[in-house]
């Protein structure tokens, strides 16, 4: 029998074997400075709370600078806002792989194109592209147009009474949408659409996975029953699970009764269930990467809207110029149909957009992984197995690219002979690289048309300060207390 001086010698080998083996992480400590935190801990408790991450970010990155290496708990992560070190990690082939973070997204939401490792990742990536295609896209308009309609029949509701939270509304116009442009169905009659059971359900969804992300033993469904986080979370991934069951069962039973000839092959949910009919998918595919592109369609969507209504009316100067420019191409108000032509020439409201989305990016913070040892153009070696956190919310605000005024909104930021200066990933709301986001053009086209009709048809102000503005890590980016708008109806 070992004496108890050989377990200890054998627990110390073995210690030290654990510390060897990770050698190379700690001599990065010696190439890239940061906060190393507590032992086991690193800089998790600082994380733990999603209302903190932003802001603990942003004071890592103000005394370190714009590439820093800490640890979560046991594991190394580095946190970028460089634009440089962004594209020599998004462009490598050894960093196509989502974060381990975002195995919090696999639990809520499903395993699909958000989070799938390579290459399986490229291989249901090639075969959805089709669906976000140019032609498709094109296809889509007259239910941006038919939906935003309804839109304006409830934003009427809403002149002369006072502010008001638009986001509701704006959250209705696009789960609609996405539902109907991805999966085939129109939704707006669904009970628990209607009675924002489904929108408490996706909000609950996304701020749990938050609390996960950066608290990664909240995956572990006993630790949430222990925090007290899991029940409500549990009954709304179950019940937004039953919500996209229930649509892609009629799909089929649709296609059952009519056949599928006549469809378009391209649209989303055909061509994944057509996938499946092959063999190259299974049920479960089709069910987890339906849920992810609901869900990253119209939340992110929603969101922009809001956020871009809520910095014009903070800032009434950049939306009376919006507004000239839409009266132009449409001379009467009232509804409208906004071709894809004309979005083509609301050159200004790109400006806008594009501000919009660089003061509060939809996704504030990314994360890859290193599968391989990374080497990166300032010369040092990322070695395989660290995670890393793209910072794009303070990469959008740093002054030394964006001048400043960097943290305050200003189209003028994106005007041709200030924008082209730039470094090619200064600005990336949609990330860019390898893995950029399949949906970027479907967001901008349905933005622009949604955007376009609601400038044309009403003036938005709010008595909300932008100074006051407070920012929360929420996988998309949310306020901690949201502005309300008053509508006043324009002629």
């Amino acid at each position: 029998m070992l004496t108890w001086q050989l377990w200890i010698t054998l627990l110390f080998i073995l210690w030290f074997y654990f510390l060897w083996t990770r050698r190379r992480f700690y001599l990065l400590t010696l190439k890239i400075p940061g906060p190393l935190g507590y032992p086991i801990l690193g800089m998790a408790h600082k994380l733990y709370r999603r209302e903190n991450v932003l802001r603990e970010f942003g004071i890592y990155l103000e005394k370190h600078g714009t590439t820093i290496f800490s640890w979560l708990g046991p594991i190394p992560f580095v946190i970028v806002s460089d634009p440089q070190v962004i594209q020599d990690i998004f462009t490598s082939p050894h960093c196509v792989n989502k974060g381990l973070i975002y195995k919090a997204v696999d639990d809520g939401a499903g395993l699909g194109l958000f989070s799938l490792p390579d290459p399986r990742w490229s291989v249901h990536r090639k075969l959805l592209n089709p669906a976000f295609g140019h032609k498709v896209l094109l296809s889509f308009l007259p239910v941006f147009n038919n939906e935003t309609r309804f839109l304006l029949k409830q934003m009427d509701t809403l002149v002369g009474e006072g502010e008001k939270d638009i986001i509701p509304l704006l959250q209705f116009l696009t789960l609609s949408i996405a539902t109907q442009t991805t999966m085939g169905s129109d939704v707006k009659l669904d009970e628990n659409l209607n009675n924002s059971k489904l929108m408490e359900d996706y909000q609950c969804l996304l701020e749990t996975m938050t609390d996960m992300c950066f608290s990664p033993w909240l995956i572990n469904k006993t630790v949430r029953q222990v925090f007290g986080k899991d029940e409500h979370y549990s009954v709304a991934k179950t019940e937004i699970r039953e919500f996209i069951r229930k649509i892609i069962e009629k799909k089929m039973a649709r296609d059952s009764e009519i056949g599928t000839q006549s469809q378009d092959k391209n649209i989303f949910l055909n061509l994944a269930v057509d996938l499946m009919r092959r063999g190259t998918f299974t049920w479960e595919n089709v069910e987890d990467e339906s849920n992810l592109i609901v869900f990253g369609a119209f939340e992110t969507t929603a969101n922009t809207v809001a956020y871009t209504l809520i910095l014009l009316s903070m800032f009434p100067q950049y939306q009376e110029k919006a507004f000239e420019e839409i009266v132009a191409l449409f001379p009467e108000s009232g509804d409208l149909d906004v071709t894809y032509a004309d979005t083509q020439e609301m050159v200004y409201l790109d400006l806008i957009l594009n501000e919009s989305m660089r003061v509060m990016p939809p996704v504030p913070v990314v994360s890859r992984q290193t599968s391989q040892d990374l080497l990166l153009t300032n010369g040092i070696v990322v070695p395989k197995g660290v995670q890393i956190a793209i910072d794009i919310f303070h990469l959008h605000r740093s002054k030394k690219i964006w001048g400043e005024d960097a943290e305050i909104f200003n189209p003028e930021h994106f005007l041709p002979h200030y924008f082209q200066e730039k470094h090619p990933y200064a600005y990336i709301p949609f990330t860019k690289g390898i893995r950029n986001c399949i949906g970027w053009k479907y967001a901008l086209i349905s933005i622009k048309v949604t955007l376009a009709k609601l400038i044309r048809n009403y003036r938005f102000s709010t008595s909300f300060k932008f100074e006051d503005l407070v920012f929360i890590e929420d996988i998309t980016i949310k306020l901690k207390k949201v502005p309300q708008l008053e509508v006043h109806r324009r002629l």
